[in-house]
């Protein structure tokens, strides 16, 4: 699957603001348009306090290579 838009990104996290550079971003789009994928819109919302914990952990390590 492509990679989500960052419009479609913000309402299934149902926040404004993401924390990361614009390609850390990317990278989050493609993430989620996966579990998108795999489990569902309501996936996503039921659990997108646990994915933005986990995101912001992964932005402050700067976990994410190639970018």
């Amino acid at each position: 699957m492509a990679a989500i838009s960052l419009e479609t990104l913000l309402d299934l996290l149902g926040t404004s603001e993401i924390p990361g550079s614009g390609a850390e971003r990317e990278a989050l789009c493609t993430r989620i348009g996966e579990l998108l994928e795999l489990n569902g819109a309501d996936w996503i919302r039921e659990n997108r306090g646990m994915l933005l914990d986990q995101w912001r952990c992964i932005v402050a390590m700067k976990s994410i290579r190639n970018l």
